[in-house]
């Protein structure tokens, strides 16, 4: 009985660590496949935008492009785009 309780919990050990491992494997992929600016540890620094629309802060890689006034402006999403072109 013993000898059991001690293999579960070693295949239990063994899942999570390898859990953990494929999301660390996914995250350093995702995050060296973006474009943008690298820190000095080869990790990406997002930079942050304020939406003019709705005042919410976004990463400028996954941001919509609207323009107001010939000048290209970064917003949240596409209703934003269109409100801030409907403003003019």
């Amino acid at each position: 009985m013993l000898r059991l309780v001690l293999f579960v919990f070693v295949l239990f050990m063994l899942l999570t660590v390898l859990r953990g491992l494929r999301i660390f494997l996914q995250a350093f992929r995702s995050a060296s496949s973006r474009p943008g600016p690298v820190r000095s540890g080869g990790t990406r620094e997002a930079e942050m935008v304020r939406d003019p629309v709705c005042g919410t802060w976004i990463d400028r890689g996954i941001a919509v492009t609207g323009r107001r006034g010939g000048e290209d402006v970064s917003v949240c999403s596409e209703e934003c785009r269109k409100a801030l072109e409907r403003a003019g």
